[in-house]
């Protein structure tokens, strides 16, 4: 739970919406199933030995891909998958419309 609410805080400190599970030991497949059902594009994961690594894989659930990165590299990962700060998502519409 301390390393889920730790990686929240990083992208919340970036501005970056996200949320965890508050369960103990959540269930990974019915995590991805619930982010499925509700659209949700990325999901952090962080077990035992990633944590001890200072690593988080980072699942992209609709290319059905995930890599494993730095936490410190964590932010710079999802903006670079399209993932905008909340709040800027009207001016990144703006943005990729004027350049169509």
């Amino acid at each position: 739970m301390q390393e889920r609410m730790k990686l929240t805080n990083i992208l919340w400190d970036a501005n970056i919406s996200a949320e965890f599970s508050q369960q103990d030991n959540p269930k990974l497949k019915f995590e991805i199933a619930n982010a499925l059902d509700r659209d949700i594009p990325f999901m952090v994961i962080s077990g035992e030995e990633e944590a001890k690594e200072g690593r988080c894989k980072v699942k992209d659930l609709k290319a059905r891909t995930e890599e494993t990165v730095e936490v410190k590299d964590l932010v710079a990962t999802l903006r670079g998958k399209g993932v905008v700060p909340v709040g800027c998502e009207f001016a990144m519409e703006l943005l990729n419309g004027e350049s169509s």
